[in-house]
């Protein structure tokens, strides 16, 4: 399956959904993985996520340096995309961030 197949807007759940169809281990690259959040960040035209914002939201998410994504990735990815298309904030982000990351460490 390739991203690019898929409806850029697709919900977080049903594209999840979709992912785990996928074998263990599958992969995407970053160029597809960008084509992607593109068409889902601004779906009404052609505009482009710039690197320099693909590795904000990648290292806002604790992900590695790479050229290669899990499914994981994708989904974390989708989610702040989708958070920036309905006029979120960076500060609005990472402090959702926190707070997943507290609920976690108190559990």
């Amino acid at each position: 399956m390739r991203l690019s197949e898929l409806d850029p807007l697709i919900p977080i759940i049903k594209l999840r959904e979709e992912l785990l169809k996928l074998p263990k281990g599958y992969s995407f690259y970053e160029d597809e993985l960008v084509d992607f959040l593109s068409r889902r960040r601004w779906p009404e035209s052609d505009r482009r996520i710039d690197r320099t914002t693909f590795w904000r939201w990648r290292n806002d998410n604790d992900i590695q340096h790479q050229k290669v994504f899990s499914r994981l990735d994708v989904l974390k990815l989708c989610q702040i995309c989708d958070h920036y298309r309905i006029d979120g904030t960076r500060s609005e982000y990472l402090a959702i961030m926190k707070k997943k990351q507290e609920v976690v460490l108190n559990k």
